[in-house]
């Protein structure tokens, strides 16, 4: 089971910035996951569509300028590009970029074929996932090779047909609507499932018997340290030391 830092160390350091970033590598991770949004054809690493909700900006983040975005923090730390970003990962690790809000698509294809010209990654260490779904049609009509993940907060009709008409590496799930359907949906369509956001061993441990691929979490250390002792157990054959019993993990999702 794979485990991505979300948002960087995100409980560790405030979530986006360098400082998570680094704190992320600090920790040996194999993944990191962040978030970009378009301001002035610059993408920036950052969550809300709102600056006041993780900084101390206001308003909508698409209709700041980089100059007033220079001026701002989150828990103390600047904002910073996605390029910043790439540049000090160059490699290191895998990274998944969520494309959010508005027109973050243009600038991203601009970007895209540089990260592997002037950066030290390979096409499989860059996923590139998002809910608006015709982002990821258009990186994939211009560049067939890129990996890319669906984002659903849901449980469509149709369940993860979205990554077989995308040709995706991964469906991205909230932990909320996870079960074991679209799981098994998906693994047959050769799609690996990816879950978010994961911080309780419990959880992982669930996630783990339901057969997902990754997860997203705020403390990788921790949640890699819980995934480590399952796939000790599992080799040993030991049991689990976890506050519910076995036979409820059937059961912790539908």
């Amino acid at each position: 089971m794979l485990v991505f830092a979300h948002r960087g160390a995100s409980g560790y350091q405030a979530e986006n910035t360098l400082a998570a970033m680094q704190m992320a590598l600090d920790l040996s991770v194999t993944a990191i996951e962040i978030d970009v949004h378009n301001v002035e054809g610059e993408l920036y690493v950052f969550h809300d569509r709102r600056l006041e909700n993780k900084s101390d900006g206001f308003g909508p983040i698409h209709l700041a300028t980089k100059a007033e975005l220079a001026q701002l923090h989150i828990l103390g730390e600047p904002i910073p590009t996605l390029w910043q970003v790439l540049e000090l990962i160059n490699g290191r690790c895998m990274v998944n970029i969520e494309l959010k809000g508005c027109f973050s698509i243009a600038p991203f294809m601009d970007l895209y074929p540089r990260i592997f010209d002037e950066l030290n990654f390979t096409y499989r260490q860059v996923l590139v996932s998002s809910f608006n779904h015709h982002y990821l049609a258009t990186l994939k009509s211009e560049y067939g090779q890129a990996y890319v993940a669906p984002l659903v907060d849901g449980v469509p009709l149709n369940l993860a047909q979205a990554a077989s008409d995308l040709n995706a590496y991964s469906i991205n799930l909230s932990i909320n609507f996870v079960n074991q359907a679209m799981i098994e949906d998906a693994h047959q369509r050769g799609v690996k499932v990816f879950v978010y956001t994961v911080d309780e061993a419990d959880d992982i441990r669930a996630l783990h018997h339901f057969g997902v691929d990754g997860i997203f979490s705020n403390y990788p250390d921790k949640a890699q340290a819980v995934v480590d002792s399952l796939v000790m157990q599992t080799d040993d054959g030991q049991a689990s030391h976890f506050h519910h019993h076995e036979d409820q993990l059937p059961h912790w999702f539908e």
